[in-house]
């Protein structure tokens, strides 16, 4: 082929259709066309050339699943602050929430070798929040159709062209590229303009799609001012304002801030563990997923139903050393995370007792219509031998089964609380003030308190002195990122 043909080859690819690039004779001409044409589309040389960028988003965060009720989705404010050294792979992105259970003020930074996460509402700060620039960065990236060019433009050896589609009534290139420590994506390109109007990529959570519009310029560089991003079917973020700046990063922020020291030991969930709460109690899990089994004579009781629970079983029955069968499963609320071991249970031939709102979500999660026999709603409270489950209401979900095993003084929980640290109490959200009063209210003499999240059973006194320590103001922090808002 001469090289007269490969240059008409490629004005041809840059300036006419998809069928052209679709069909084109020169695979690694239509990657090199599409990729130029994306990145003239973002400002040419200004794009390649940006040493640093920050990205100020403020955002409506959904929690489809996950919310207060079951059936329809509530949304909850979400700021985030990220300033990126392009040059020098550093980062520093700081971001703060606030939900009907928590409010977050969370910053993960670079500083020197290292990348830390600092939480400003305990003051304290814990190593390894990322293992390298794009493991802590990179969903920085995919939320940016800025930097996504910018890696296309340093990718070009991992680009392929993936045919042509259309999105939103206009005709669309598919490229799919690989950053470091990130899955495949795929852009869809404006086949007119260059401009990226949607990545998608799949996950062990379904296919991700990032929505991309209202495309303007800061400093000769292009972005998108609105952004949102759908797990499934599902809308998880909806952009209400977003503004970026071109080499304006300084240096400073690459730092811990002053008064900000290292958290407590943390406790080590590495390893899938069974401990003994009190005699007949057993909390079995590893990393943040537990559930506590109670011995209940000739059957045991299960409450904590993330998945991976007939691992959890399994350990459980070995420790203890019998292979009693688990006749009751307690699936404490609606939301979906909680409900991934229901396949399990139900293979298991337990009997689920559940909250009449959970129903619809066990169903799906156990994947069949579960018999009407083996499903026990709860009516206010409910006796199952040494447990007692009682329907409450807290600021996490409409309708909660708290499970209470009089015996130890334990309460089990999901969501609340979680004690994270060895030798001291976690922080406390607003979770945990609603679930204190709903506990108070029911008169129970509570002395441990088990989480579907965490190996530690706090004392009720840890668990007291981390709520009478909160601090319900939305900004607490006092920074500049949540200064001023009212949520």
């Amino acid at each position: 082929m001469t090289t007269t043909h490969r240059k008409l080859g490629a004005a041809l690819l840059v300036a006419a259709s998809s069928m052209a690039l679709a069909t084109s004779a020169f695979a690694g001409e239509a990657e090199d066309a599409l990729v130029a044409k994306v990145v003239a589309a973002y400002g040419g040389d200004r794009l390649t050339n940006m040493r640093s960028i920050r990205i100020q988003d403020n955002y409506k965060n959904a929690f489809p699943g996950q919310g207060y009720t079951s059936g329809y989705v509530e949304f909850t404010p979400l700021k985030q602050d990220a300033q990126l050294d392009l040059a020098g792979q550093r980062g520093s992105v700081e971001g703060w929430s606030t939900n009907f259970n928590f409010t977050f003020n969370t910053r993960t930074v670079s500083v020197d070798e290292d990348i830390v996460a600092v939480n400003y509402n305990a003051n304290t700060y814990q190593p390894g929040a990322g293992a390298d620039y794009y493991a802590a960065y990179g969903a920085v990236i995919r939320v940016t159709d800025t930097l996504l060019a910018y890696e296309l433009s340093k990718q070009t050896e991992n680009v392929e062209h993936n045919g042509s589609s259309t999105y939103l009534g206009r005709p669309h290139e598919l490229i799919t590229f690989t950053m470091p420590s990130s899955p495949p994506v795929t852009l869809h390109v404006d086949a007119e303009s260059g401009l990226i109007s949607k990545m998608t990529r799949a996950t062990g959570f379904g296919a991700l799609s990032y929505q991309f519009g209202n495309h303007t310029t800061a400093n000769g560089v292009g972005y998108a001012s609105s952004f949102e991003f759908y797990v499934g079917s599902d809308v998880n973020i909806l952009t209400l304002s977003r503004d970026i700046s071109v080499n304006n990063v300084r240096s400073n922020v690459f730092q811990i801030d002053r008064g900000i020291a290292e958290e407590p030991t943390r406790i080590d969930t590495s390893e899938m563990t069974v401990d003994e709460v009190s005699e007949g109690v057993h909390l079995a899990g590893t990393g943040n997923a537990y559930t506590a089994f109670i011995d209940a004579g000739d059957h045991i009781i299960g409450v904590g139903g993330y998945a991976g629970l007939a691992d959890r079983f399994t350990a459980y029955k070995e420790a203890a050393g019998h292979d009693k069968p688990l006749r009751y499963q307690i699936a404490t609320h609606h939301h979906t995370d909680h409900l991934g071991g229901m396949a399990d249970a139900f293979a298991l031939g337990a009997i689920f007792v559940t909250p009449a709102n959970a129903v619809a979500n066990v169903n799906t999660a156990a994947g069949e219509e579960i018999p009407e026999e083996r499903i026990q709603i709860i009516d206010g409270k409910m006796t199952l031998g040494p447990v007692e489950v009682y329907d409450i209401s807290t600021n996490h979900a409409e309708s909660y089964a708290l499970a209470y095993i009089p015996g130890a003084k334990a309460a089990f929980q999901a969501d609340h609380y979680n004690g994270n640290y060895a030798d001291a109490p976690s922080l406390a959200g607003t979770s945990s003030v609603s679930i204190k009063n709903a506990i108070d209210d029911l008169n129970i003499d509570v002395d441990v308190l088990l989480s579907a999240h965490g190996r530690k059973a706090s004392s009720w006194e840890d668990f007291e002195a981390a709520v009478a320590a909160y601090d319900p103001r939305p900004c607490a922090s006092g920074r500049a990122i949540c200064r001023g808002v009212s949520y």
